[in-house]
């Protein structure tokens, strides 16, 4: 896959993570203490960053940069 244009912020890394980990939002609130609304907002700057459209295709993108 082609790197994103913009970089993904430490925040944005943590959260691809827990995505790939499969987390559901509320899950992944409640590990970083922060609001759903938050891992939302979080969710939506990494798929627009990324180019992609859901949290399936972040965790492939996620574990195909692992391998890489």
């Amino acid at each position: 896959m082609s790197k994103p244009v913009n970089p993904l912020t430490k925040r944005e890394e943590e959260i691809l993570s827990a995505l790939a980990q499969g987390l559901l939002y509320k899950e992944i609130s409640a590990r970083f203490l922060i609001s759903l609304d938050t891992v939302k907002k979080h969710c939506k700057n990494i798929y627009q960053k990324l180019k992609i459209r859901n949290r399936t295709e972040a965790a492939n993108y996620f574990n195909s940069r692992k391998a890489a």
